[in-house]
């Protein structure tokens, strides 16, 4: 159990007794992601507070299960920032995506599902050979199982069953968690809000360059050594003997 695992579950669990306790309050009208008002009324702080909401229990211990067998492995590899911002941005588009599909509806989306896929998408790209048991039954690959249930979510929102559940933001968490994995630049944008995470990022930037830097530079060194065996060492021009000063340097230096 990593810090911000625990955090997170304690804010959700505290928040459905907080609920359960005053249900006069009007939770899900406020707090719930209301797609008609969110944005007329400019209640923006619902595309946020919606995914800490829960109003039932079962629907509570599934996500923060979730959260509790996935985030802590993903934390630990990205560090507590990038983690954090990673699982509020899955779940503000997937929210997003609620609204999106349904502008004029008065119904709240409600619960951190969205944010939960996110989790389960990125562990995939992290993990994918990793075995998990699915619906606690079916054992199999987390790439394959993932698949799943992007797949059981998909017909769910097509088939638009009435059944209360929010295929939509399950799918753009998962989507949001996709793009995020896959491009850059999107990671950077993410990254941008915690200075922390941006810096590790970086940080590990200059590394991959300086490993392709010295990579290409020792591709280049050897080239020049077969021409001196090939040729000798008269037959080298100002620029490679350059290079062949530069490695000595670097040699020196990491002795």
């Amino acid at each position: 159990m990593t810090k911000s695992v625990k955090v997170l579950i304690i804010i959700n669990i505290a928040i459905f007794f907080l609920a359960n306790i005053l249900p006069g309050f009007g939770w899900a009208r406020l707090f719930g992601l209301v797609p008609a008002v969110v944005f007329s009324h400019l209640r923006l702080w619902q595309i946020v507070t919606y995914m800490f909401l829960h109003i039932g229990l079962w629907h509570l211990v599934l996500n923060m299960l979730m959260l509790w067998f996935f985030g802590p492995a993903i934390e630990t590899a990205w560090g507590r920032q990038r983690f954090v911002a990673y699982y509020l941005f899955t779940g503000i588009v997937a929210g997003f995506c609620s609204f999106l599909v349904s502008p004029g509806s008065y119904i709240p989306v409600i619960g951190a599902s969205g944010a939960i896929f996110g989790l389960l998408t990125a562990y995939a790209f992290m993990f994918p050979e990793a075995t998990v048991v699915l619906f606690f039954i079916f054992p199999m690959k987390m790439h394959q199982a993932v698949f799943i249930l992007a797949g059981i979510n998909l017909l769910g929102a097509v088939s638009n069953s009435g059944s209360g559940i929010a295929y939509i933001a399950h799918l753009g968490g998962a989507l949001a968690g996709y793009l995020y994995m896959k491009n850059q630049r999107l990671r950077d944008f993410v990254c941008f809000f915690c200075p922390q995470a941006l810096g590790e990022h970086y940080a590990q930037v200059q590394r991959r360059k300086k490993g392709r830097d010295t990579a290409n530079l020792n591709k280049e060194v050897d080239r020049i050594l077969d021409k001196i065996s090939k040729q000798g060492i008269d037959s080298l021009s100002r620029g490679e003997r350059i290079i062949l000063e530069r490695k000595s340097r670097d040699s020196f230096r990491e002795k």
